[in-house]
């Protein structure tokens, strides 16, 4: 074995061990993105009890991974171990584009860049959308080369059904799925070879005509597209951007001129650029979203990195790794047991099996095994149709729910916390006030106060 040889398995094994310390304690990740797993795992759950996710949950995401979460009635670690086996998937597919495309250097660079990548340090402890869907544009990528390399069309129906899912996991997949139909197409016109299109179209179209068959055209183009239009704009959110690329500024090596007659990498940049040109203009950015960009951004900057000079390549890596390697670890290893097992523990003691829960947040729901109010499942503070306080007091008047949790947004609704407090049917039983989980003020990390608050409804006095 050379020094070349022994370099790389080094890398290698470096990224592997990072790649499995993320399973360390991951009932109690650092970072959930704010409530969006609670209410995701709480709405696989309510599909799992019969309800449709669209017309009855008031569904805004895709409904692949929310339907495959139900699978389990959105258990909450088996929703985030399937989240850690994407991640694996998806980091071995981009190691393995980086060597075909490139060689064996940018393989092994491409997955120690992803192995200590913050952004997928934290979604890869959840149950997240974006991993979900970004890790199947993965995948899909592994036979788009394979067709370039080997000119066998067929390999394009599955790719197709590949990026077709990841679309239906999250919409943010969608402009990657339109670029590679317009590439196909010139290249079909161009090369004749149109039935790679055919295949390709015929492969996308095969997910979809399930969904149709679960959900109407109508309830899937107001969930998937016309619910997301009524997002304001947000230019504070932009510094999003400057979590993923700050830890991650390794992938600045990715920005160099590419050869794009070359098909390989050009199918590389139509993978990367509409994702990151989507999210940036979208009206509000958050840092999950950079999941999507992740694969195809470290196969580019492991690329490059494999045509630097031996030292300054070397002075990179040993700065990634050193932030990275601290970071990550410290992270993890600080994190607090998260206070909404606490308040679940509390719920299911204290509510009857089968009761209806009002939780601002819907993890304390599935933790504890209480179904909410339909129309209440989403209590974020950017949903559409927005759920007010007048939605909450409609199912506090109407006797149905045994217990309300006042968090996040729900805390912040006065009007329900006064009608709770003036109201003879509820009581307030107990208030945790735990760490909760790493947020940022500004630029500046920080530890949350979770508070939870939780009222009762009284049981009703025994007749004479």
């Amino acid at each position: 074995m050379n020094s070349r040889d022994k370099h790389l398995l080094v890398v290698i094994c470096l990224a592997l061990a990072f790649i499995f310390f993320r399973l360390h304690n991951i009932q109690n990740p650092f970072s959930t993105n704010g409530i969006d797993e609670g209410i995701h795992l709480l709405q696989a759950r309510m599909v799992s009890a019969g309800y449709n996710l669209y017309t009855d949950l008031n569904g805004d995401q895709g409904p692949l991974a929310i339907l495959t979460f139900a699978l389990w009635q959105g258990e909450v670690l088996t929703s985030r171990l399937l989240s850690f086996l994407l991640f694996g998937a998806a980091t071995a597919a981009s190691a393995y584009l980086a060597w075909r495309v490139k060689n064996r250097q940018a393989g092994a660079y491409t997955l120690l860049i992803l192995a200590l990548d913050f952004t997928l340090l934290r979604e890869s402890r959840v149950a997240s959308l974006d991993l979900f869907s970004g890790a199947l544009l993965a995948l899909a990528a592994v036979l788009l080369v394979w067709y370039l390399e080997r000119g066998d069309w067929r390999l394009l129906l599955p790719g197709g059904v590949l990026v077709s899912l990841a679309c239906l996991a999250k919409m943010l997949a969608a402009p990657v799925a339109l670029a590679l139909l317009l590439w196909l197409i010139y290249r079909g016109v161009k090369n004749g070879e149109l039935p790679a299109t055919v295949a390709y179209v015929t492969g996308a179209l095969l997910p979809l005509a399930v969904v149709l068959a679960l959900f109407s055209p109508q309830s899937l183009l107001e969930g998937l597209v016309l619910r997301q239009t009524h997002r304001a704009y947000d230019w504070g959110a932009k510094a999003s951007a400057l979590l993923f690329i700050g830890p991650g500024f390794v992938y600045l090596a990715a920005v160099r001129r590419w050869n794009y007659r070359d098909a390989k990498m050009m199918l590389l940049l139509l993978w990367l650029l509409p994702l990151l040109a989507l999210i940036l203009l979208q009206g509000r950015t958050f840092q999950h979203h950079f999941a999507y960009t992740a694969f195809p951004a470290a196969i580019l900057a492991g690329m490059a990195l494999s045509t630097w000079s031996h030292g300054r390549r070397r002075a990179v890596l040993a700065s990634f790794v050193a932030v990275n390697a601290a970071l990550g670890p410290a992270l993890i290893l600080t994190a607090p047991t998260d206070p909404a097992y606490e308040a679940a523990a509390e719920i299911e003691e204290v509510t009857p099996p089968g009761s209806l829960v009002i939780s601002g947040n819907p993890l304390v729901n599935v933790l504890a095994d209480r179904l909410a109010p339909p129309n209440l499942t989403n209590l974020a503070y950017y949903h559409y149709p927005p759920a007010t306080a007048s939605n909450v007091t409609y199912w506090l008047e109407k006797g149905e729910v045994a217990a309300v949790v006042l968090y996040w947004k729900l805390a912040d609704m006065d009007r329900v916390e006064e009608y709770l407090n003036a109201s003879q049917n509820y009581t307030l039983h107990v208030q945790i006030e735990e760490r909760g989980q790493i947020l940022m003020e500004g630029l500046r990390p920080g530890f949350s106060t979770d508070r939870y608050t939780v009222y009762l409804r009284r049981s009703p006095e025994p007749g004479p």
